[in-house]
Parts: C-alpha cells; structure tokens; sequence
C-alpha cells in the first residue's frame, strides 16, 4: 500500500495566488488538480503578466500539465482552464474535451449569463506511482445557478462515465462539479467511481464568506477515485486561498 495526499481546489483565477503557494508548501500534496487557471487580463492575480500554472510550479518545484479550455478573442495571453500538479513522475497526459465554444473577450467571463455556455474539459496526468501508472484528473463541470441538474450537466457526466470506464488503470480525480450531493450529476460519475465526499460530514465547499452565492453554501467539489483507493482521510479546512475551500484526502492505493 501506497498512502499519498490528494488535494482538490478551484483556485479563483489566481486571486489568492501567494496564499495558495504558501498552502502547497506547508501540505506538501503528491497530487493537486486545479481548476480556473488562469494567465493574462483574465486572471484575478494582481500581476496579469504572470502566467498563474507555471508561477505555482516555479515556487514548489511541482511538476504538471495544464489544459486550457477558452479561446480569447482579443488577448492572446490570456488562459484559462484545468491543471493537475504532482511531484511524482508524469508519463502521459490527454485532454477530454466537454464543450466546445466561441473565442470570447476577457471581460464576458464577468457575465455570468454566458457561465452556462462556456468550453469545458478534463485534463488527465498519467502518474507513475512506484511502477503503476495513475490518471489523475482535474475536471471543471458545467457551470449552473443555482446549482442543478440540466440536459448539459449530465450529458458532460455522461462523457466523463464513459472516459473513466475506458481506462485501465486505476483513477482519481479532482472535481469542480458545479452540482451537489444527490444529485442525477454526480450520480451518474458515481456509477463508476467511489465519491470520497459521502460519509464526510462536509457540508459546503464554497467558501462562507467569499464565494458570490454567499450567505449560501453548497457542496460543489469532490474527490472521486476507482475502487483501487482507500480513503484514510478527508478534511475541507475554512481557509482562504480562494473561494472554494480545499478538499484534502490522504488515499492508499
């Protein structure tokens, strides 16, 4: 048995970028899966000619792969998609495209009316893990509000299904699903992978007092993983380096 730490977070277009940094150091992950990776005029950090993935990996010495799922129309160094971190070695990498959409402006992701419609994917690291490889994935689900089964959500859960029943090898991936417990969503990626959030006791992961559905709480971010993996531990601390909190897992496989 192989005991490794997991970590899942949607890191907020950078914007708690130092503290995010700080965080990784002091948990010393071997996997992380990210999402809203941002570079450009698009990214919340205050220094827009930073490049947000590869900054990360040049302050822990994390290596990684990132997966860009928006094209920009009028900003061609803007970014923004998924990215999965690891200090384990990487021996392949495959993006699985969700949605395809427009080039858009930076400034229409502050519309939230166009959220729905935007590209979404997958990104998928191949790990070697003492000789066996690993996919881990960072995967961004269709944005809804409030959160909510529709006709996109599941047909985009439905893909991932399909995706993680192609594989071989065993599989863990972190989500920002955009959709709770309970849910015919997550129901249909439980099909074919154990969803380390039920038995938890968390209750929300977006953060209490940042996220803009605030006073609300919900439950939108998960660690899933193949029944190669077991569960030691999961913690949510309330901690800002975004406005989703970390889900933490200390697995074995």
């Amino acid at each position: 048995m192989r005991e490794m730490k997991f970590i899942q977070i949607n890191i907020y277009k950078g914007k708690y970028l130092d503290a995010f940094v700080d965080f990784l150091k002091q948990e010393n992950p071997d996997i992380v899966a990210m999402q809203e990776v941002t570079s450009g005029d698009v990214s919340y950090y205050h220094d827009k000619t930073v490049d947000v993935f590869e900054y990360v990996k040049a302050k822990t010495g994390f290596d990684g792969y990132f997966g860009s799922n928006l094209k920009f129309a009028d900003s061609a160094e803007s970014l923004f998609g998924n990215a999965v971190l690891t200090k384990l070695p990487i021996t392949g990498s495959k993006v699985l495209s969700l949605k395809e959409f427009r080039p858009v402006i930076p400034s229409e992701l502050e519309d939230r009316s166009i959220f729905p419609y935007l590209a979404r994917l997958a990104v998928d690291a191949m790990i070697d893990v003492d000789g066996r490889t690993v996919h881990a994935i960072s995967w961004h689900g269709a944005w809804t509000a409030p959160p909510r089964d529709t006709q996109e959500t599941l047909r985009q859960a439905n893909m991932v299904e399909s995706y993680l029943k192609s594989l071989a090898a065993p599989f863990i991936i972190g989500a920002d699903v955009n959709n709770i417990p309970g849910s015919k969503t997550i129901e249909v990626v439980e099909r074919v992978a154990n969803n380390l959030m039920t038995g938890s006791q968390v209750e929300q992961t977006t953060h209490p007092k940042i996220h803009k559905i605030v006073p609300k709480g919900y439950l939108v971010d998960y660690i899933f993983t193949s029944t190669d993996f077991i569960c030691n531990s999961l913690e949510v601390p309330q901690i800002t380096i975004s406005d989703h909190l970390p889900v933490i897992a200390k697995v074995e496989i």
